[in-house]
């Protein structure tokens, strides 16, 4: 098998639990502050229940009347999200403006603006708060992105949702579980090697592999384990410890990594 294969690594990342769907919220809730310009938002429950929020640690005087009156109007808010079908709204006062949007039936987001807004910003507000609104509710839907799915939605939601994903990967990827079984095979294939061939031969015999294979050890696969594992037995415990040793370390530790493999599924 000629292991000049492509390699194809898609470094996008799923909210595989709840704490990488806490952190994939909290991402899209710091961008659209960032987007929308706003001083504050909250993900709600139209319960009033506050899911997630993205705050200053110090509010100014205009601020903290702003976020006290939208405490104060929480009652009539969630009534009409959740019994006049309430999907998007805007209310200004002469303190500051909240935009509200709905995600599906039973949450919404509040964005809170102390700056003044002009009515022909409106619009482009609008657009971006349902913009919001699409990604969040994806998210919480806990759908994949796949293209098939992605393909449904409009152009900026989808695109969003692809760099939601790819910050994901970069920030959390070493908290999933394809991470942490892939370190412990190595960990498991190191200690193997360190017994037959020393310990200061085992980085080096790893590094080599891993760029025979042209990737490295976050990124394996189970198939990629199995043809790691050979390589090293077959290449390198055989030169080093002799063809009789590295038979027997083929006829023990191949099904040893099988076992390991499969307790992970």
């Amino acid at each position: 098998m000629a292991l000049s294969q492509k390699k194809v690594l898609d470094r996008r990342l799923e909210a595989e639990n709840v704490t990488l769907l806490k952190h994939l919220l909290s991402m899209e809730l710091r961008r659209l502050k960032t987007e929308m310009g706003c001083d504050m938002i909250f993900f709600m429950g139209v319960d009033g229940r506050t899911f997630s929020s993205d705050v200053p640690f110090h509010l100014d005087v205009k601020q903290f009347y702003l976020f006290n009156l939208l405490k104060a109007n929480l009652t009539h808010i969630c009534s009409q999200l959740s019994s006049e079908n309430l999907r998007i709204a805007i209310e200004q006062y002469r303190e500051g403006t909240f935009l509200i949007s709905g995600v599906g039936d039973k949450a919404f987001l509040a964005m809170v603006f102390s700056k003044p807004i002009l009515p022909t910003e409106f619009q482009k507000l609008i657009n971006g708060a349902i913009k919001g609104s699409t990604v969040i509710k994806h998210i919480l839907e806990l759908k994949p992105i796949r293209e098939d799915i992605l393909q449904q939605y409009p152009k900026e939601v989808s695109e969003e949702l692809r760099k939601l994903s790819r910050l994901l990967f970069v920030e959390r990827f070493d908290q999933t579980k394809q991470y942490k079984k892939n370190m412990e095979i190595l960990e498991f294939i190191k200690k193997k090697l360190a017994d037959v061939v020393g310990v200061g031969a085992v980085d080096e015999i790893v590094t080599v592999t891993f760029n025979e294979l042209g990737t490295t050890a976050p990124y394996m696969t189970d198939q990629l384990w199995r043809i790691f594992l050979e390589k090293v037995i077959q290449k390198h415990v055989k030169a080093i410890s002799g063809e009789i040793m590295a038979d027997e370390c083929y006829r023990t530790w191949m099904p040893e990594l099988e076992r390991k493999l499969k307790s992970f599924v």
